[in-house]
């Protein structure tokens, strides 16, 4: 075999290799987006039946101070959404870093429990390790809609209860949220109480 002969293998495999780390990444991306979709769609349905029997939305937050084991009592509102900070997010890392692309976020907190309003809802995660942070805000009908996401989603604040839950998704390196001017951007999945439809977005967007 000729120096030239050689050559040209490792410029094959090189390029096969370019091919497939590309085509790895977007089924990583893809896999990611599917179990934000999963998640969303349940939050969605557990949050209906909570409105069934409580007449509101509960919020889902990861510091939402504890919640009464059997929900709010009837026509109690819940407090108001004030934000959709990182800390918000469930489950959480490092506080700034939605680098998930190297660190998997566990759905248990350091006492081996999901959050409160998560088994409120009846949130039961078909995995250990979740990818995508979440959250839900919700709010009585006319209340202000939080944070940068939440006034896109409605031109006014509607004039019934309402929610939202976001899906916040990194697909392609290390991203924070909110971002702080870097290249990479997390991916935003949000659907609404009154919408079957899941939304995404870059978070730039």
């Amino acid at each position: 075999m000729t120096l030239v002969e050689l050559m040209i293998v490792v410029v094959i495999i090189g390029i096969l290799a370019a091919i497939a780390v590309v085509g790895y990444r977007k089924y990583i991306a893809r896999a990611r987006v599917s179990e934000a979709n999963a998640m969303l769609a349940e939050f969605a349905a557990k949050e209906q039946l909570y409105f069934l029997d409580n007449g509101q939305y509960l919020e889902a937050h990861a510091l939402f101070g504890e919640v009464p084991s059997g929900g709010y009592p009837p026509n109690q509102t819940t407090p108001a959404s004030t934000s959709e900070d990182v800390g918000d997010f469930w489950p959480v890392l490092d506080p700034n870093d939605f680098d998930s692309a190297r660190h998997p976020g566990t759905i248990y907190d350091g006492a081996g429990k999901i959050p409160t309003p998560w088994r409120v809802l009846g949130i039961r995660p078909r995995w250990n390790q979740l990818f995508c942070r979440y959250l839900v805000n919700a709010g009585a009908p006319g209340s202000a809609l939080p944070g940068t996401v939440g006034p896109t989603l409605w031109p006014a604040p509607p004039n019934v209860p309402w929610f939202y839950a976001l899906a916040v998704c990194n697909l392609g390196g290390v991203a924070q949220w909110p971002n702080s001017g870097g290249s990479v951007y997390v991916t935003v999945l949000a659907l609404t109480h009154d919408s079957p439809a899941i939304r995404t977005t870059d978070e730039n967007q």
